[in-house]
Order: C-alpha cells, then structure tokens, then sequence
C-alpha cells in the first residue's frame, strides 16, 4: 500500500509555478490580453483543477468505498501535476517552435505516468476491484484531459479574447 505524503506544501508549490509557466507561455507566443486578466484566469484555472478536481475524486473514492481521506486526495492531485507542470513546461517554453508532436511525447510520458500513478493509488485502496478499476480510469482520464485542456483550449481562449480585447499602446 502506498503511503501518500499528506502535506499541502509541495502540492501548492507544483500549482504555482505551474501559474508562472502558463503565464511565461502566454508571454512567449505573444498575447496583448490584460495582465491582470491573464493571471487571474491562470490562477483561477490552476487552483480550479486543484481543488475542484480533488473534491470530485474524493465523492468517487467516498461512493466506491476508496479508504482515502481528503487530504490525501488534495496532496495527491498536486503532486500529480508536477507532470503536467514537466509537460506545459518543456512543450511551451521549451520547444515552443516545435510541433504537436512533441507536446503529445511529453504528455504520453509525463502526463500518463502521473496520471497512472494517481490511478494505481485510487485503484489501490478500493476494496472490489471492479469499482477500483472504475476510479482509476475517471481519474487518470481527468487528469490527461486536464493538460490537454490547459495545452489547446486554454491558449484558445486566450487568442480569442486578444482579437476581442487589444490593448491599445499610444
């Protein structure tokens, strides 16, 4: 049985600079958005996830009998996101000039092994296997939807928003 550090520390650390990396990577390819807008929606989006993701892993773990406390599923989808910092990180700041397809080798490396990782815990701690298999993969899939989110859609919004809302230099 793995043992999950149940500390917030690290998590909120991961989340952070993972603001900073998606705020350097609007920067980097160019956006004329406010500032403060971009960097409340990078926050927003970051700590949405968080906690939002946490509190619907853990109504699955508490309906499928998953012996894992709050806590622990907060500290456990934070620490899962340092890949998804690894990955946004070297295909956005990196490797900016390079094509999708080196974004979807760091999302098949990094984001799968930390998105199964978080699954095998989930998978771990239920008691029928059959549900535990059910948890994992919700959550493995939430998690790799989540860099695809942040990757494609994310950005999106954001050159949408630059047609709309220029900022005008005098």
């Amino acid at each position: 049985m793995y043992i999950i550090r149940s500390e917030l520390y690290g998590p909120l650390m991961v989340v952070l600079t993972l603001i900073a990396v998606m705020l350097a990577g609007m920067k980097a390819s160019g956006q004329t958005v406010q500032e403060g807008t971009l960097m409340g929606t990078a926050i927003g989006t970051c700590f949405g996830y968080w906690v939002g993701a946490s509190c619907f892993f853990f109504a699955l773990a508490y309906f499928c009998d998953t012996k894992i406390s709050a806590i622990e599923v907060l500290s456990l989808c934070g620490y899962g996101l340092f890949g998804t910092l690894l990955c946004m990180f070297l295909s956005t700041l990196l490797m900016a000039s390079a094509s999708d397809l080196f974004f979807y080798a760091t999302w098949g490396v990094l984001g799968v092994s930390s998105a199964v990782r978080m699954g095998y815990i989930f998978l771990e701690r239920t008691a029928v296997r059959k549900q535990g298999v059910t948890v994992a993969a919700i959550v493995a899939s939430v998690h790799l939807l989540f860099i695809l989110y942040l990757k494609f859609v994310y950005h999106k919004t954001y050159e949408a928003a630059a047609k709309i809302n220029p900022i005008h230099v005098r």
